[in-house]
């Protein structure tokens, strides 16, 4: 099974790439019940290095998985093997396939994951391109098995698998719900088990004769069942089977359907904001133990985690993903209502908490929930929330302060040994989630709201005064409980910049020191000088601190690093390192990504509480024109034209007049009408 060539497709846009690494990479394809994560070149091999050891890849209807996949091979009427040469592998982000030569015959397998079920499809075609009959053989090998997810405390006890009318049936011995239908419309022509240790490899056998021009098509269907054992999936397949052939003609044009568009001349901005939010879609998941999120990052971290959840609410609510933000949100609230206010740093895909949390994800979550408000307008949901995110931020990170509240004492988002008990990421996102928290109290009407301000103001005076190393031009890495400053180079430097905590001129000395110092070609590294590897979480949030510096040519080009991503390894997916590395597809990438463009780039500021949007354009001067089609702020739909000078606004939909703010003033603008300006208007 020689693969040659790699190629993505999305839309108007195409990727390609060659050699045996780009071939070997992995890929995902992805539905809300079920993914599936395998080889480039079709073969079967270990996945993963950090969790489930070589088994974090597979078909995964989560919290069990159910395949390690299927593998494909032609027989001629002696039932020797046919060799398939010449191959091309193709991914979109609704379908992988391949395409293979065995002379005269070619070889096409479709793979999709339906998206309203936990069912693996694959559809199969040979066509004899020769002047001759064909005979022979198609064999289809599924490598299966049941295994349990990381730290599930899910005990598989090894598949169970038999032929029952047409169709594979498998059972896990130790879990008695979990089961497997796998077939085609019609049966094989002869079947086979053979157990292994922790699975089985069945082989479906189906026989052909070709006629010169003629096809023909099997179309598979692998169905789960997580309750009813392989009963219920064999009830499952019989209801799908007769539609999954209908499945493969769409054409997955409708993927973004309903979601923000980005028109503008230069086309790899266009390519690379669909591809942002085509990798959101990917990462949306439905399992019963928490509901819909976006998994972190694959293969690794298919969990719910905290920071990864709230670092990338802006980004995905711009971006269209709001109904997904708001249930990741509402489930990391369950588990933190229970813990005092403490929010989860990682729950595993069948709801236990493995990590209770790092100290500065709960002020994070406060931060998500305002920014989430303040692009939804999503009142009911914030007075739900609002008891908590008061809690964690005015109760119990404090209390993790021990003798000085200010500046919690606990690991933060770097994890590394050897620091001081108070990190700096700590105390910057406690002071961001105490204004976040006014926020929030200002559009509920709370009336504490001006003493959270004043008391995230007291705090962030303290902080300039008790963290800056004048010597250094930075602010420490950490505090020991003694007051000590400790200095170790981490990217979390570029917190006080980018969350606006920095004084002007000291904002603008930690930029200086950062591009002199921590930079290199991809963006950001994560220690100075000892840990130079570049991840896109630094560097998206250096990105937005380079916007709100007020150097947009430099913020852009750092999020375009992130999506050069997606040209390196899996084509078409936002990676954990740049240019490639760690997780293959990660949440916050993309969406980092999204709100650097639309926060940062197109510089939309919402308000959707008080129907305000303030506009203060991040694009270079002599950039093109950018078109956001379809926005939402709040229940207003807009469309909004950007250049470095001017301003466009369409009005298409809303409750009531939108309040716009540009060029210095105020301007109401009603639905169905339109607003234009420049920067050199003051009206």
């Amino acid at each position: 099974m020689t693969v040659l060539r790699r190629q993505f497709r999305f839309g108007e846009h195409t990727l390609t790439a060659e050699g045996p690494a780009a071939i070997e990479a992995p890929f995902i394809l992805a539905g809300p019940h079920l993914y599936a994560i395998g080889h480039g070149s079709g073969r079967i091999a270990p996945i993963g290095v950090e969790h489930l050891i070589g088994e974090m890849g597979g078909i995964w209807a989560h919290p069990v998985k159910v395949a390690d996949g299927f593998t494909l091979a032609l027989h001629d009427s002696a039932d020797a093997p046919i060799a398939l040469t010449d191959g091309t592998f193709t991914e979109c982000p609704h379908e992988i396939g391949w395409e293979w030569q065995a002379s005269p015959l070619r070889l096409t397998r479709r793979d999709r994951v339906l998206p309203a079920a936990r069912a693996y499809a694959s559809q199969i075609t040979l066509a004899n391109e020769g002047s001759a009959t064909a005979s022979g053989s198609l064999e289809l090998t599924a490598h299966l098995k049941f295994l349990g997810c990381w730290f599930g405390g899910l005990d598989a006890g090894g598949g169970s698998y038999a032929l029952a009318n047409a169709l594979l049936l498998g059972h896990d011995t130790a879990q008695p719900g979990w089961g497997i239908a796998l077939g085609a419309a019609v049966p094989p022509d002869s079947d086979s088990v053979t157990p292994h240790a922790g699975g089985a490899a069945a082989a479906l056998r189906y026989s052909f004769t070709l006629e010169p021009g003629a096809s023909r098509v099997w179309t598979l269907l692998l169905c789960v069942s997580q309750t009813g054992g392989a009963p219920e999936a064999a009830s499952l397949w019989r209801r799908l089977i007769d539609g999954v052939g209908a499945a493969f003609a769409d054409d997955g044009a409708d993927l973004l359907d309903g979601l923000p568009a980005l028109a503008c001349e230069e086309a790899g901005l266009r390519r690379d904001f669909a591809l942002a939010q085509a990798n959101l879609r990917i990462m949306e998941a439905d399992y019963p133990a928490i509901g819909p999120y976006f998994l972190a990052g694959l293969p690794e971290y298919p969990q719910l985690f905290g920071c990864d959840t709230t670092y990338s609410v802006p980004g995905a609510v711009a971006g269209g993903f709001a109904p997904t933000a708001r249930s990741a949100l509402l489930a990391l609230a369950t588990y933190a209502e229970g813990a005092c206010g403490r929010v989860p740093h990682e729950v595993t895909t069948n709801g236990r908490v493995f990590n209770p949390g790092n100290i500065q994800e709960t002020p994070q979550f406060t931060i998500g929930v305002w920014d989430y408000l303040r692009w939804t307008g999503d009142m009911e949901l914030a007075r739900r929330l609002f008891p908590l995110c008061r809690e964690g931020v005015t109760a119990y990170v404090p209390a993790m302060g021990g003798l000085d509240p200010r500046y919690p004492i606990g690991d933060g988002i770097v994890e590394r040994p050897g620091m001081g008990a108070r990190k700096l990421d700590s105390a910057c996102y406690l002071i961001a989630g105490l204004r976040a928290l006014a926020n929030l109290a200002t559009a509920l009407g709370e009336p504490d709201a001006p003493a959270y301000a004043a008391h995230a103001d007291a705090v962030n005076r303290d902080f300039e005064q008790d963290w800056w190393l004048e010597q250094e031009g930075l602010y420490a890495d950490s505090m020991h409980t003694d007051g000590q400053l400790q200095l170790d180079g981490h990217w979390t430097a570029v917190l006080p910049v980018q969350l606006g905590l920095a004084a002007p001129e000291r904002a603008a000395r930690v930029m200086a020191r950062l591009e002199a110092e921590f930079v290199n070609r991809w963006g950001l590294v994560h220690t100075r000088g000892r840990e130079e590897s570049v991840w896109t979480l630094p560097t998206g949030l250096m990105a937005l601190a380079a916007f709100r510096q007020g150097h947009a040519e430099r913020g852009l080009e750092l999020a375009g690093n992130i999506a050069l991503t997606a040209r390196h390894g899996t084509l078409g997916s936002f990676k954990e390192l740049i240019p490639e590395g760690l997780c293959f597809v990660q949440l916050w990438s993309a969406g980092l990504y999204l709100q650097a463009i639309c926060e940062g780039l197109l510089g939309l500021q919402p308000d959707a509480p008080a129907h305000t949007l303030t506009i203060v354009p991040g694009i270079p001067a002599g950039h093109a024109p950018i078109t956001l089609r379809d926005l939402r702020v709040g229940a207003h739909r807009l469309t909004i034209t950007i250049s470095s000078r001017a301003l466009q606004l369409d009005h298409v939909a809303g409750p009531q007049a939108l309040t716009v703010r540009y060029a210095g003033a105020a301007y109401s603008v009603a639905p169905a009408t339109s607003f234009s300006g420049t920067l050199d208007e003051r009206r």
